[in-house]
């Protein structure tokens, strides 16, 4: 999808997947064989913490200073360092690339274009499945049999969700809104929370107790 009216005038473009950014930073000045405006492109990367991808999030590109040689004239040109400043939209995906039109290398009155691919850094907290996120959180065999409160993970901080009684391991909670922006949309994923029961490794021995007790009439419910 393109992006118009960035900052600087920039036109953007998305592109699921394309080339490695780590195969080659920069292309070669003249390809043999290949387009000339692709060979002045350039290709870089940046990191985005899923929070930036939530909010969308400002980068400054540094570009190093570059010594390019026509192989049929042998002539050389020196391109000067300089600095790209970007903006990218909230809802990007990992391994996306955005096309900055006009920001590679230049030569005479034309020049090439700034990819960049977007590198998504892993949370621990969350999964991301397409705009919506799958945390875990663990509950203890009371609050699982019982119901209560507890602690769950989203973008914004930690906040409080309601436990019902006789939740299973896998069990799940759907707070809607509360995942991923999709890309140019108003539209949001969605939290799913999943709750693991937990069992205590050190039982006192009245809590052991009280649970043979339980088991004992549960027993005796079967039969």
């Amino acid at each position: 999808q393109g992006f118009e009216g960035f900052p600087g005038g920039f036109k953007m473009n998305f592109n699921g997947g394309g080339a490695d950014p780590f195969e080659s930073m920069f292309s070669d000045f003249f390809g043999g064989g290949q387009n000339r405006a692709a060979s002045r492109d350039i290709q870089t990367s940046v990191q985005l913490t899923l929070h930036e991808v939530a909010k969308g999030a400002a980068r400054t590109v540094s570009i190093p200073e570059m010594i390019t040689q026509d192989p049929r004239t042998g002539r050389k040109t020196t391109h000067k360092s300089r600095e790209v400043s970007v903006d990218l939209p909230a809802g990007v995906e990992d391994g996306q690339r955005m096309r900055v039109a006009g920001e590679g290398m230049r030569a005479g009155k034309q020049a090439g274009s700034l990819y960049i691919t977007v590198e998504v850094v892993a949370d621990p907290r969350f999964k991301r499945v397409g705009n919506d996120l799958v945390t875990t959180v663990e509950l203890s065999i009371v609050d699982a049999a019982l119901g209560g409160v507890a602690s769950a993970p989203t973008l914004d901080g930690e906040v409080e969700v309601k436990v019902r009684g006789a939740t299973q391991f896998g069990d799940q909670l759907r707070m809607r809104g509360r995942g991923l922006p999709e890309l140019n949309s108003s539209r949001k994923g969605d939290l799913f929370v999943q709750f693991r029961v937990t069992v205590p490794k050190n039982l006192t021995p009245r809590q052991r107790e009280l649970l043979e007790e339980f088991n004992a009439e549960e027993l005796a419910r079967e039969t």
